[in-house]
């Protein structure tokens, strides 16, 4: 038997959204404006989203429970966007890398106010920390798992051991992106050094000995 969901609750979730989302844009144009997360008040988004403050606080308990849901779902955005990097195919080359890396970088700009208001709440918040700490983890197992079909494909030479090298890669792209995309204009000057350590790593040596082979 199929159970239809109430409306009731169906009308809840639809308004929760909706009020989420204009509590996401309230605090990204703050935080574009040069507000640090820290600096933000309720008063500031409630008055940003159009929203009373009970309204605030029937979905959110807190100003860190907002950052938590707005981390969540910003690096699933970014998550999302290393796809391209993670379905590289055989014979891929450099500029394929470039163009796949660039897809993170791009994503990583769009947001990179959110994203720094994250890393600040990480700071001082232990619930965000914890989140945080839980999103680089997945990250790693997702790159790891996605380095092991390269390298059964052979983009990736057999001896790299994947599993150590996933999070010095994740944290070098996150911390370096999170440094280095304050000018939007700068993010390809900055995708190529991205690409050239990502490359030396990973594929480089495999694409060597695949072209000496033929």
């Amino acid at each position: 038997m199929v159970v239809t969901p109430r409306k009731g609750r169906l009308s809840r979730a639809t308004r929760r959204e909706e009020i989420a989302l204009r509590l996401f844009a309230a605090a990204e144009r703050l935080l574009d404006e040069g507000t640090s997360f820290a600096a933000i008040s309720v008063e500031q988004l409630i008055t940003g989203a159009e929203i009373a403050r009970s309204t605030f606080y029937v979905y959110f308990e807190d100003k860190g429970a907002l950052v938590l849901e707005l981390a969540d779902r910003v690096t699933r955005q970014v998550g999302e966007a290393a796809s391209a990097w993670f379905k590289l195919q055989p014979g891929a080359t450099r500029d394929g890398l470039r163009s796949a890396l660039g897809e993170i970088a791009e994503e990583y700009a769009r947001h990179r106010h959110m994203l720094a208001a994250v890393a600040e709440a990480a700071a001082y918040d232990e619930r965000v920390r914890a989140q945080y700490a839980g999103v680089m983890e997945h990250r790693f197992d997702d790159m790891s798992t996605s380095f092991r079909d390269q390298q059964l494909a052979g983009l990736i030479a057999p001896d790299v051991d994947v599993e150590a090298v996933a999070p010095w890669l994740a944290w070098m792209i996150e911390r370096g992106l999170y440094q280095l995309t304050s000018d939007p204009e700068k993010v390809a000057e900055h995708l190529d050094g991205m690409t050239t350590v990502v490359w030396e790593t990973l594929y480089e040596r495999a694409s060597r000995d695949a072209h000496r082979s033929k």
